[in-house]
């Protein structure tokens, strides 16, 4: 079969169109979907990378409030005593407050083991002051405007935002100590306690004193004998005979007169609660170097990346 010119020429257009629409389906088009598949993910990746920047840009803020929160722990640690066994904390009041010159010197005496516990919990609650809001009828009837009701309220906000607050739990541990000891040193030890607390920012307490003779036996002091007052006489009673019957005499049974041979004029025994709280410190927070937001303006970060993207 023999084509005409224009037969061929019409052959090779179609043939040409053909090899070109080929092309177009075979080559070009999964190439063009290709590309479009990979601006949109690099559209995406973009994206996140602008997000990423923004997050890395935090950064040096984040490390702030870090570094912002540990120091808040270590003062707020700082409050409270250091923590110590029972025979530490035994030792820590012996030395403190007991061994010192001025009670040596008086002869204050440690009476009884002093009783220790061992480190525990407590729970702190809020404290907080409650406001007194008094109302009546005619309080209420003057309330014209609904500004007094506002402005107890107002009173009233900080106490009921504290009241909702739930206490914290911290260490604690308790001695109780038993001393023969006279007035001026007791109110010593316990101004020393006070003062040592304050000083040193500590959080320990006398949650207790109990006094044995609440006059130190300061009133039989040798030369200070208290004199009896006399007592009126009572008419006897008499028998049917008109014999007066024998009485029997009345017991004493004043404690403030049977004072313990072993206890020492001006003296009583005094027992004293203590007590002392304790607070985990803050541990140590890893926030990394500085934040250099620079170092993505060059090429060196993609080839310290490069490897772990490859695994």
């Amino acid at each position: 079969m023999k084509f005409g010119y224009r037969d061929r020429i019409v052959l090779l257009i179609v043939v040409v169109v053909v090899i070109f629409l080929l092309g177009i389906f075979v080559f070009i088009k999964p190439k063009w979907e290709s590309l479009n598949e990979n601006k949109t993910k690099r559209e995406e990746v973009a994206a996140q990378w602008e997000k990423k920047r923004t997050e890395f840009k935090l950064i040096p803020k984040k490390q702030e409030i870090i570094q912002t929160k540990y120091q808040e722990g270590l003062d707020e640690a700082e409050k409270f005593t250091d923590e110590m066994t029972s025979v530490e904390l035994g030792k820590f009041i012996q030395d403190k407050f007991i061994n010192i010159e001025k009670f040596q010197e008086d002869g204050v005496e440690v009476k009884d083991t002093v009783k220790l516990s061992e480190q525990g919990t407590t729970a702190l609650s809020y404290y907080y002051y409650t406001p007194s809001i008094v109302t009546y009828p005619l309080y209420e009837y003057a309330d014209l405007d609904g500004s007094l009701k506002e402005a107890a309220k107002e009173k009233m906000s900080k106490s009921s935002l504290l009241s909702a607050r739930g206490s914290q739990t911290v260490g604690s541990s308790s001695a109780s100590l038993v001393l023969e000891i006279n007035r001026e040193d007791t109110m010593a030890l316990l101004d020393a306690v006070n003062e040592y607390a304050e000083k040193n920012k500590d959080t320990m307490m006398i949650e207790s004193v109990s006094l044995k003779k609440c006059d130190f036996n300061e009133s039989y002091l040798e030369g200070e004998q208290p004199q009896e007052e006399p007592q009126p006489q009572a008419e006897p009673e008499l028998d049917d005979e008109g014999n007066p019957i024998e009485q029997e005499a009345p017991q004493n049974n004043d404690d403030e007169k049977n004072i313990p041979k072993d206890i020492k004029p001006g003296y009583t025994i005094v027992t004293i609660a203590y007590r002392t709280f304790y607070m985990q410190e803050p541990t140590k927070p890893e926030i990394g170097p500085a934040y250099d937001d620079t170092i993505w303006d060059g090429k060196e970060w993609q080839d310290v990346t490069a490897p772990a993207a490859e695994s």
